[in-house]
């Protein structure tokens, strides 16, 4: 799960206790082997053409293939290396075993790059006023975006706000305005971005307050420049906030952090500070202060021409190297209905290797959940009828890095988004009490979350919605960014996340059985649904309540 969490090193040659935990994961086996054995007699009672696999999922085989994917050899899974490749090869090999089909080009990969940014020279900003020209100071003054596109733009200059129109909350910050060939300055976040009362959902930011979404809302609307401000309310640095290593006291590199390489269109674009905001606006009087709480008050646009020509130049450039998701397809058995879509994700990267001989294993986090969607596509390929719908099954490249795989996979789908009616997605299910399983998303399709409820009449574990802490941190939410309804299964927070110790003895493969048939039942009803589940923005709860189903 992408995280931030602290960093406690430990040296491979320091793994004494192994022996212990040797004895424990053989503990934990033969538990696993006596809850397959109960789980199969209260089965027995529900037979139907999901039987063979649901039978099928064990501890065992679950944890064959964690234990592959977090071994040493495969040096923490990092994006990108040599080993998440031989990790996409494995994964690829076990999906072709199960019978899944390649959904295009005889390939099972589905390749997108990464890049470090540097940046470049010259970079520039200055505004041409009737009385004279202001030539901005790079770092001071502004600094490029890192999502922007090198090249020189020049033209008027118009506020718009926020920046972002958002018909399903009934706010447009363009309004009324032609910028069709002009540079505009944006506010960064989004109205009442304190306030419970926000138009959109509360204190939680929507994508609309990304910096992306501002540039590609931008280009929409025909412009050909993007100035980002930070907005003056809540936000009081004078300086742009800076990215750039090369720029920063003491650092020698150039490089921003690993970025997903995006197929979008983007424009010239810089951030600037307070300073400039504060110029630009007493052009006309007015203060950036009182503009952005009339913006908040009325949640009407506020947006205007300023007096003013504005010249961009940034130059970047990027190194960049490709990754891949893994993606097989089960075709669904209704003529209709199999042109529909259930996918089954969970991320397979890590965080590699530390100090260059410290591995990130990663063995809950997530090689757990990838375990989980091999073995779904194994029990799903053994029965005799498919489900009515297709089953999409994909593990995610770049997850930890910032959700890279499922964001690129949701931009550049394999097959249309309105035909997926549900994404389900594992990620660390291999830890903490065996009988518990957190499962996120309840809010967005309640009719999702019934289903869970009913699978686990099956099953028996203690459900809660804990992980809607987590809501935004997973691949998931990649898809529920484009109206689908998700559900996210989680084993919630250990002392191991993100530390050299998040290894496979520590793994409770029983635990993994339990949830993966839970999610194996769950899409089973939702791929035979004869109606699609609705979708609901997100709302997290105001008290987490932990249910169990009736046995």
């Amino acid at each position: 799960m992408m995280r931030r969490c602290h960093k406690s090193p430990r040296s491979r040659g320091q793994s004494m206790w192994m022996r212990a935990a040797r004895g424990r994961r053989y503990l934990a086996l033969c538990l696993s082997l006596l809850f397959a054995i109960a789980f199969q007699a209260s089965a027995q009672a529900q037979q139907g053409p999901w039987s063979e696999g649901l039978e099928w999922i064990s501890g065992e085989e679950l944890y064959h293939h964690l234990a592959v994917l977090a071994h040493d050899s495969m040096r923490g899974r990092d994006t990108p290396s040599p080993e998440l490749q031989k990790a996409a090869a494995y994964i690829a090999s076990e999906f072709r075993r199960s019978g899944l089909l390649p959904p295009r080009d005889s390939s099972y990969f589905q390749h997108f790059s990464v890049c470090w940014t540097h940046l470049g020279e010259p970079n520039r900003l200055s505004f041409q006023f009737d009385h004279g020209q202001w030539e901005c100071a790079l770092k001071e003054d502004f600094v490029p975006l890192s999502i922007s596109s090198s090249g020189v733009v020049e033209g008027e200059l118009v506020f718009v706000g926020y920046g972002i129109t958002a018909p399903e909350y009934g706010y447009d910050d363009y309004q009324g305005l032609d910028v069709r060939g002009k540079v505009v300055l944006a506010f960064t976040h989004e109205p009442r971005e304190r306030d419970s009362t926000d138009v959109f959902l509360g204190p939680q930011p929507t994508d609309h307050s990304k910096p992306l979404e501002k540039m590609l809302n931008a280009i929409d609307h025909g412009a050909i420049g993007l100035i980002l401000a930070n907005d003056p309310l809540h936000h009081v640095a004078r300086r742009p906030p800076n990215v750039w290593p090369s720029l920063m006291r003491r650092s020698v590199g150039e490089t921003v952090p690993l970025q997903l390489q995006e197929s979008e269109e983007r424009l010239v674009g810089v951030h600037v500070g307070r300073p400039v905001l504060d110029s630009l606006f007493h052009l006309l009087g007015k203060d950036p202060v009182t503009v952005q709480r009339t913006i908040d008050s009325t949640l009407r646009p506020s947006s205007f021409p300023l007096p003013v020509k504005v010249r961009i130049q940034v130059s970047l450039r990027q190194d960049a190297q490709q990754v891949c998701n893994v993606v097989g397809l089960l075709p669904g058995s209704d003529a209709v209905l199999k042109n529909q879509l259930v996918v089954i994700g969970a991320h397979y990267d890590h965080v590699g290797v530390r100090h260059d001989t410290v591995i990130y294993n990663g063995a809950d986090d997530n090689a757990s959940g990838t375990a989980g969607v091999i073995t779904l596509a194994k029990a799903f390929g053994r029965n005799k009828v498919h489900p009515k719908r297709s089953l999409l099954f994909i593990t995610f490249a770049g997850e930890e890095k910032g959700l890279f795989g499922s964001r690129y996979y949701t931009s550049n789908p394999l097959f249309p988004l309105d035909s997926t009616v549900a994404m389900i997605n594992l990620d660390m299910i291999s830890r903490n009490d065996t009988n518990q399983v957190s499962v996120a998303g309840s809010s967005v399709s309640p009719e999702l979350f019934a289903m869970v409820q009913e699978a686990n009449n099956a099953v028996g574990m203690e459900i809660n919605t804990m992980a809607d802490q987590y809501f935004r941190q997973s691949d998931h939410y990649s898809f529920y960014r484009k109206r689908i309804p998700v559900l996210f299964f989680n084993s919630l927070d250990h002392e191991d996340l993100h530390k050299p110790t998040d290894d496979p003895e520590k793994a409770i493969p029983e635990k993994m059985a339990r949830i993966t048939r839970l999610v194996y039942l769950t899409a089973w009803k939702v791929a035979e649904s004869p109606v699609r589940p609705s979708y609901h923005p997100f709302q997290p709860p105001v008290a987490e309540k932990a249910t169990q189903s009736e046995p």
